[in-house]
């Protein structure tokens, strides 16, 4: 499992988080599968991304 968190300060626009998603996705296999969970607060954004690779059996 692969976990990428960012904190992003001060108000940030959503494509700017977009962008940041979009960018760890680029670097995933497509058959992972992830789990996405965002925090905001008023001068925070908490980015959390979890992956799990997939696995042959």
């Amino acid at each position: 499992m692969k976990t990428f968190v960012k904190t992003f300060r001060g108000k940030i626009s959503y494509k700017k988080i977009d962008k940041y998603v979009d960018l760890v996705r680029r670097t995933l296999d497509p058959d992972d599968y992830f789990d996405l969970e965002i925090q905001y607060d008023d001068d925070w954004q908490f980015i959390k991304i979890q992956v799990w690779d997939r696995v042959l059996h």
